[in-house]
């Protein structure tokens, strides 16, 4: 005659089953143990790759949807996004500066200082001679008729946005062409290599 468990250890054995399962056949521990490892060293690797990627130099690339600049951090040269420069310019008077021209390389345009990164002018504030400062007062002349003649845009091709005098840092462009090419071409600007060179020799 064959004897029936109770129902309450029945539901008791299939409760400690589900609690705890045995493993499928054929499954190893170790082998277990070993892909969780490789997964922990991926992440480690993923890790320091970051932690190198964010120490490489600053650049500015392109996206073609947008045209913004967006910083990748990584090696590259500045993605340049043309601005246009509208309105009436004058030259530099007095503290109250929106549109006016400084000197033959520095301007304000919406009463923001800007300084065009590819070329030196003379200087008219504090000349070394005569001759710089007449030629400086020529280049400021030569910008602000540039400035007024219109189909003008600037472009920021340097690393930095500013430099150390808090001006923006921009090229400025004529239909495509560099302004500061036309002062050069005339002798009243040099190309600018980080130092000044002597107008008075």
């Amino acid at each position: 005659m064959m004897t029936r468990k109770p129902a309450r250890v029945i539901l008791l054995k299939d409760a400690r089953q589900k609690l705890n399962p045995e493993p499928p056949p054929g499954w190893n521990p170790f082998a277990a143990l070993y892909r969780f490892r490789r997964v922990l060293m991926a992440a480690g690797f993923a890790a320091l790759a970051v932690i190198h990627f964010e120490k490489l130099p600053y650049s500015y690339l392109v996206v073609p949807a947008s045209n913004k600049l967006i910083d990748y951090g990584i090696t590259g040269a500045v993605a340049p996004r043309p601005e246009p420069i509208e309105g009436r310019f004058i030259t530099c008077a007095g503290a109250q500066r929106v549109n006016c021209v400084v000197d033959g390389d520095t301007f304000w345009y919406r009463a923001v200082k800007y300084r065009i990164s590819d070329i030196n002018t003379p200087e008219i504030g504090r000349p070394e001679c005569e001759t710089e400062r007449r030629l400086g007062l020529e280049a400021q002349v030569a910008l602000l008729d540039s400035l007024n003649s219109g189909g003008l845009t600037m472009e920021r091709r340097e690393r930095r946005d500013v430099d150390q005098y808090g001006r923006k840092l921009r090229v400025v462009l004529q239909d495509g062409r560099s302004v500061g090419d036309a002062l050069v071409a005339r002798g009243l600007a040099h190309r600018w290599e980080g130092q000044k060179l002597d107008w008075c020799a």
